[in-house]
């Protein structure tokens, strides 16, 4: 049985960021969600036009809301909001079939 969620993030920022401290606290936050228990990846994307996409891949929902109420993820959700973020989206998906293959 496939548990799997998939979150796709959409954020634009604010002009006025310092991206060296934007950096900086993505940087806390990969290091802790790449070693909590469930979580698989996450990959970025930019479109033609500028837009970003941000693909993170759980193995469960239990694992997304690990992540989601992991207390320093909280703070830096809350930290974006105020100062990082003139807006966003997220998208938070079941993943209902996978299928694939590799040619050897």
């Amino acid at each position: 049985m496939i548990n799997e969620i998939v979150v796709l993030g959409e954020l634009s920022m604010r002009e006025d960021v310092s991206m060296e401290e934007y950096n900086q606290l993505l940087g806390q936050m990969y290091k802790i969600v790449t070693a909590m228990p469930g979580f698989q990846s996450v990959k970025k994307y930019t479109a033609e036009d500028g837009d970003t996409v941000n693909i993170y891949r759980f193995e469960s929902e239990a694992a997304l809301e690990a992540w989601r109420t992991q207390p320093d993820h909280v703070a830096a959700m809350k930290r974006g909001h105020d100062e990082f973020y003139a807006g966003g989206h997220l998208q938070i998906c079941k993943v209902i079939r996978e299928v694939g293959f590799k040619k050897s």
